[in-house]
């Protein structure tokens, strides 16, 4: 059996590299319940596999109790430069001891020269086995205590100077206490570490590079030496943000869409996802985004820090005495007090809208209920009252006086030309609630028009395009119109040279070789591979393997995105936001969202 690194999917002895993101597979080979391993350990049951090797039950014949054996793939077992790492790291990893870390037991080589790790056996199932069996998210609070577990963990290998560098569900064990309560338990500290260098194993920057969970800087391949614990901050935001929700922050089926979001998108608010999260715990969803702030600076400065806010996680912001219901209560006068007419005149409606102090209160009850702590005394009630009642009268008259301003124009987001490829219509309009009516075939918009919904994704050459926006109050817009013409571009064609070189660059590139693949992708893409032009633009806007040149990058995007590479028409829509041209970073986020690139609908619809 053989198993992929990255993805973790098993494939049988006749693959040689994973389909889904290229990767080595690794061969590990399987003991039988009853084997002895180094006369001390005996084979109970396998518990599961992965890419880095297989787990087992196992007893240990001289002190009676259980532990997790976990074997790894036979590949590395025979890499000189990983059996150094794994001294070097199991040792470290086997010093950390935390409620919240698996202890590592015993480090050690069997029978055959395979390396195994002897850890502590941890009952109860993994994080992702968990959130497979609730899709729509757990309860905010047994995430948050996960999560403010985990971070407890981290606090304890940080101050040590171990970084995991690969926190996901799958390495989060779920134990339960003697009392029945629930907690997290951290798997794997230091098999990262191991694997740092070991890229001969696979093309995607690093061998435990996990994407959905994957920090930007760790993507950027910022060496291990200047990573620190605000990486695991950042995948900790990721396994919260998904215990929520249900679903990892961002989505993608390839790493160039994985690396792109991490590295540019932004994550759908909690708020959308879950709102009666938002509503009860209304302070949740900014602590999640600041996990996961794209720049370390904007993350917690620390584990200890984030530890310390999780804690304080599901109170409420800050405490704002309620104001009581007065009892009697005040009835609204009939008749609500003219507007006044200038200042004078407000402070008299106020005083008049002031209730007096019952007759029936005495001093004493005054200063009983003024003691209360968090408690307005009953006379403040009464006047806050009555002054919301004038002040909301003066609003609703000065609203009725206000005469109708025009809605704003609709503005159809793609100007009139000639495009190489169809491009979706957007229609947008600066004021709120307002319906915009729009025609296709060139005629003027009127109520009875159809009402525009959602971006008009083709339309044949030569259409016009008319709007207009009605909003209740205000006087109609004028209508404007647009005629959009374009033309299909030929198509470009690899060719096998292209092909070849480009798996080259690829390779390069995860071994983080960024001015060999500089130009390697360089020459795939003129050869018309536009998935190296993808490559390309990227190691041109952030200055890897050579000059950082946005304008150069974005023609790049823009050339791989007329020849359908979604990607680049995403990347391009990036460059083109930054640099402050929202509407052909919408034209460009349309035109990768209608093919499939979600990140890109996020993107727009956070320009809306």
């Amino acid at each position: 059996m053989k198993t992929c690194p990255v993805c973790d999917t098993p494939y049988g002895d006749g693959h040689n590299h994973c389909p889904t993101d290229g990767a080595v597979l690794l061969a590990s080979q399987e003991h039988e319940p009853g084997h002895i391993v180094r006369g001390k350990y005996k084979i109970v049951q396998k518990l599961g596999s992965g890419g880095m090797g297989i787990v087992y039950l196992a007893e240990h014949l001289m002190l009676g109790g259980k532990v997790a054996l976990k074997f790894l793939a036979t590949e590395l077992s025979k890499n000189p430069q990983f059996i150094k790492r794994f001294r070097q790291e199991a040792r470290a990893a086997y010093q950390l001891r935390h409620s919240s870390i698996v202890e590592v037991a015993d480090l050690d080589q069997d029978e055959d020269g395979g390396l195994f790790i002897a850890m502590e056996y941890v009952v109860g199932p993994s994080l992702r086995t968990v959130l497979n069996q609730t899709r729509k998210g757990l309860a905010p609070e047994r995430a948050v205590h996960i999560a403010w577990g985990i971070a407890g963990g981290l606090v304890a290998a940080h101050s040590r100077g171990a970084i995991h560098r690969d926190i996901k569900p799958e390495n989060i064990l779920l134990a339960t206490d003697s009392e029945g309560g629930e907690y997290p338990k951290i798997l794997d500290f230091g098999i990262a570490a191991m694997t740092e260098g070991i890229t001969n194993l696979s093309h995607t920057r690093g061998l435990l590079l996990t994407p959905q969970y994957a920090a930007p800087e760790q993507w950027r391949g910022t060496p291990a030496a200047e990573l620190d614990g605000r990486t695991d901050l950042y995948a900790l935001g990721g396994v919260l943000y998904e215990m929520i929700s249900g679903r990892t922050p961002f989505n993608s089926s390839t790493m160039e869409g994985w690396m792109f979001q991490h590295l540019q998108g932004t994550p759908e608010p909690l708020a959308k996802l879950r709102p009666e999260v938002e509503r009860q715990y209304p302070g949740l969803d900014a602590i999640v985004m600041r996990l996961l702030a794209r720049e370390r600076e904007q993350r917690f400065p620390s584990a200890k820090a984030a530890l310390e806010v999780l804690a304080h996680a599901l109170e409420p912001p800050a405490y704002v005495p309620e104001i009581e219901t007065p009892d009697p209560i005040v009835e609204a006068p009939e008749e609500a007090p003219q507007a006044p007419s200038d200042t004078a005149g407000f402070v008299t409606a106020f005083e008049e809208a002031t209730p007096e102090l019952p007759a029936d209160e005495t001093a004493d009850d005054r200063e009983e209920e003024e003691s209360a702590p968090g408690r307005r005394p009953k006379w403040q009630v009464l006047a806050i009252a009555g002054s919301l009642t004038a002040v909301a009268a003066i609003g609703l008259l000065v609203w009725i006086l206000l005469p109708a301003q025009p809605t704003a124009a609709p503005v159809l987001q793609l100007k009139p030309g000639i495009y190489v490829v169809p491009q979706p219509i957007a229609i947008a309009d600066a004021t709120p609630k307002a319906v915009i009516h729009y025609t296709v075939d060139g005629s003027p918009p009127n109520e009875e028009s159809p009402v525009y919904s959602q971006p008009i994704a083709s339309l044949p050459s030569g259409a016009v395009v008319r709007a207009m926006a009605i909003a209740k109050g205000h006087k109609p817009s004028t209508d404007v119109a647009g005629t959009y013409l374009w033309q299909e571009a030929a198509r470009v064609v690899a060719t096998p040279q292209a092909e070849a070189v480009y798996d080259q660059a690829i390779s390069n590139f995860g071994r983080k070789q960024y001015v060999q693949a500089r130009g390697l992708f360089a020459t795939a893409c003129d050869g018309g591979e536009m998935k190296a032009c993808n490559y390309l633009g990227y190691l041109v806007t952030h200055g890897l393997g050579g000059p950082k040149n946005e304008q150069q990058a974005a023609e790049i995007f823009r050339k791989a995105c007329e020849q359908a590479n979604l990607d680049s028409c995403a990347s391009v829509g990036s460059l083109d936001q930054d640099s402050g041209n929202k509407i052909d970073a919408r034209k460009y986020y349309q035109k990768a969202c209608a093919g499939g690139v979600t990140q890109a609908c996020d993107l727009l619809r956070g320009m809306e």
